[in-house]
Order: structure tokens, then C-alpha cells, then sequence
């Protein structure tokens, strides 16, 4: 049955004024709260900061973060940075830091979230994780992480950006969480400062370890078996580059941080006979294109390497089977806040107290090689020293060495290079 002319004309006015009515609702409940932190508007209201849950757009989240203060010293990376440094150490003194790391990162997100910092932000300090094996691999999951849909993309439509953050659903339904923490007072993952610092324990360590550490091990010992590597992949060091060029730039002090893996992950490499277990070509290179670039930048700060993935004591804290929690690890890939402190102690000359004075290798061109002994010795004590934590990582590559199969759990600092 036809409507009559004018009957249809009220029935399109009132959808289109009951869709501008929501498109309204969204956009004034979207930038009151600013659940994203790229909602912003004049009437926003800061103190949701506190309860604002990025974690499920982590890429978008953080690049309004990035653009919300005039930050000095910045780290970015994987989840492996994410968790473990700090903005909020009271020995950042007046310096406002802030952690742009995100889970599963890598090289091609690093470079260009390091720079989309550095044109909000008047950064004097980048701390750049680099999870080893990144330099070599050709694998990046950039094109799924939400990194394509947020504002650090350089290629991004920002006229269909724009309108999704201040009237899409996901970020209305991002407000309505935001709101729901609040009345409740419950903390979400992230800090306003984008230090991933909740909600993140696991109940069985060991069990864990084994499934995702090891499993994970396994199956990039397979692949770097049947395609022995021999040279960095180009595009990633042209990701390097541009990350030492930018900071160069910008008289940036280039801290490059190589991130801890737990002995019974790192150990998964020599016993299976990797071609390279102790990552001497990715070492060897980074070193490299630093000096390089030093070399020719002397006006700039020097940017320096430190080296944390070895056989320290502190990365071979023996693993519990009785479900209690590990003091410096939180899993096989992620290393603790508690040791993360340690780790910014000694990238940043602050005194420590307690252990962790000696860890960390401050990697040069003129002293790769000899790293790469050192690590097959701290590989020979881990194997001696430590019986029955090796034994026990035998136990689960047995386990696992048929089959690693894909872990259900977050495998986000451990991607597959």
C-alpha cells in the first residue's frame, strides 16, 4: 500500500530528527567524557581520566593520550614496554613521562607512533623497545591492531576519523564503560598515563609459561629453521632508521631497550639449536645503524642500546608450581613492573637499591661479539646452575615440540617474526 506524499515526508522527517537526535545524544555524551582521549571538547570532564578503558583501542587511546600534555620523555614498544616501565616513578621528578607502548608492537607501528609523539610533544627522552627478532622478520600485525583506524596513522582519513570518535558507537560505548567504572570506583587496565598497570595476573604461572613462552619458542625456532636468517629485513630496518633519523631531528635522546624474556623462553632457543640463539645478528646490526647514525649526528644526543635479554638471575626467577606469583616476571614474555623499575635505573643513572645493580648490557659496535659469548656462557650456567628450572623447560618443549599449537591466551610481546 502506497503512503500518501505528505504522510511519507513526516515519516523521512522524523527519522532523520530521531537520528540527529541520536547522533547528538552519542556526540554530547562522547566528548563530556572523552573515553579515548580524542573526543576532547571545551565542556569535556577530566576527571574521567582515571576510568577511561582503552585497552580494546589501545592505538587510539594512546594517540589521544600522546597529544593531551606536552610529555618530555616517552617510552614506546611492545606489551613487554607497556607493562614494565613506569611514567609515574617519582625519580621523573618534574619531567612528565608517558608510556605509548602498545600490545603486540612492532617496528612499522613503533616508528610512526614515535613520530606522531614528537610533532605533539616537546619529547627530550624516547625509550624504544625492540623485541628481539623484530629487526630480521618480515611479520608486523599492524594491518589488525587497530593501528590503521587511529590517529597515528599517516595515512589515515581524518574526516572519517573524526566523525567516528565524537559520534561512532564504539566510542559511546567506551563513555558508557567509563561512567560504569566510575560509579562502581573500579580502575580499568591503563593509568592516564598509559602504563598498562592492572588486571593483568594470571592464575597458574607455570602453566602458562609452558603453553604460550615455550609453545611460542617453538614454533619461531621452526620457521627461523626452515628460513635460516642471514640479513635484517629492509623494511624493518628502514623502520629503524626512520626512528633514529626523527629523534636525530628533534635533539631527542634515543634510549633503544632490547626487553628481558624469562631464561625458560630465551633457553627454548639454544636447546632446540636455533641457527642464531643468541640473536647476534639482530645485536650486530642495531649496533650498527646506531653508530652509524651517531657518526653522523654528532650535534644530537647520542642514542645508546642497553641490552636486558639474557641469563641474568633476574631473568631466570625460579617459576612456582603452586600458583603464587613471581616477584619480577609476570609471565614468560613479560617482565614485571618491579623489574621494569630496574630497568629504568639503569637507562636512566638513577641509584638502586636492592638487586639489579649489574643488570643490563649497554650494547655498543666495538662489543657485540663479545655479548654474543657472554650469552653462551650465561646459557651454560642457566643449564648447571640452575638443574631443576632447565629440566622443568624441557618438560614443557616436550610437551609442546609436536604440536605448538597457536596458545588461546594473549601472545601480544611474543609475535611471530
Amino acid at each position: 500500500m502506497r503512503l500518501p506524499r505528505k504522510s511519507f515526508r513526516n515519516f523521512t522527517l522524523a527519522v532523520l530528527i530521531a537520528a540527529g537526535g541520536l547522533v547528538a545524544l552519542f556526540i554530547g555524551i562522547n566528548t563530556w567524557v572523552n573515553p579515548l582521549w580524542v573526543s576532547k571538547a571545551p565542556w569535556t570532564d577530566d576527571s574521567f581520566a582515571e576510568y577511561r578503558p582503552i585497552y580494546r583501542y589501545q592505538r587510539t587511546g594512546k594517540a589521544g593520550i600522546a597529544a593531551a600534555r606536552p610529555w618530555e620523555a616517552g617510552f614506546f614498544g611492545s606489551s613487554r614496554i607497556d607493562i614494565a616501565l613506569d611514567p609515574a616513578l617519582p625519580q621523573w621528578g618534574d619531567t612528565p613521562a608517558v608510556n605509548l607502548a602498545v600490545s603486540a608492537g612492532t617496528l612499522p607501528e613503533t616508528a610512526p607512533i614515535l613520530r606522531y609523539t614528537l610533532e605533539h610533544a616537546p619529547l627530550k627522552t624516547a625509550i624504544v623497545g625492540i623485541d628481539i627478532g623484530d629487526l630480521i622478520g618480515a611479520n608486523s600485525g599492524y594491518r589488525t591492531t587497530g593501528f590503521m583506524e587511529s590517529p597515528f596513522n599517516p595515512k589515515g582519513n581524518h574526516v572519517e576519523q573524526t566523525f567516528r570518535y565524537y559520534a561512532g558507537i564504539s566510542t559511546f560505548q567506551s563513555a558508557v564503560q567509563t561512567l560504569i567504572n566510575r560509579n562502581k570506583g573500579e580502575l580499568p587496565e591503563y593509568t592516564p598515563q598509559g602504563h598498562r598497570l592492572r588486571h593483568q595476573e594470571t592464575t597458574d604461572v607455570a602453566k602458562v609459561i609452558q603453553r604460550d613462552a615455550i609453545s611460542h619458542a617453538l614454533r619461531v625456532i621452526r620457521r627461523r629453521k626452515a628460513n635460516p636468517p642471514t640479513k635484517g629485513n629492509d623494511w624493518k630496518i628502514s623502520q629503524l632508521q626512520q626512528i633514529l633519523d626523527d629523534t636525530k631531528a628533534a635533539k631527542c635522546r634515543l634510549i633503544l631497550m632490547i626487553p628481558p624474556s624469562h631464561a625458560t623462553y630465551l633457553g627454548v632457543f639454544y636447546q632446540q639449536g636455533d641457527p642464531d640463539p643468541t640473536f647476534s645478528l639482530d645485536r650486530g646490526l642495531m649496533a650498527k645503524l646506531v653508530a652509524t647514525s651517531n657518526k653522523q649526528h654528532p650535534e644530537a644526543p647520542a642514542a645508546t642500546i642497553w641490552d636486558f635479554n639474557d641469563f641474568h638471575p633476574l631473568n631466570a626467577e625460579n617459576v612456582p608450581m603452586d600458583h603464587t606469583k613471581m616477584h619480577w616476571w609476570l609471565d614468560g614474555t613479560h617482565a614485571r613492573k618491579a623489574l621494569g623499575d630496574v630497568m629504568l635505573a639503569r637507562m636512566m643513572g638513577w641509584p638502586l637499591d636492592g638487586p639489579g645493580a649489574d643488570f643490563g648490557f649497554e650494547l655498543t659496535e666495538a662489543n657485540a661479539n663479545a655479548r654474543t659469548e657472554d650469552l653462551k656462557a650465561g646459557y651454560q650456567r642457566f643449564q648447571t646452575e640452575q638443574a631443576e628450572l632447565w629440566k622443568w623447560m624441557e618438560q614443557g618443549i616436550l610437551k609442546y615440540q609436536d604440536t605448538a599449537t597457536k596458545s588461546s591466551a594473549k601472545d601480544e610481546a611474543a609475535p611471530g617474526f
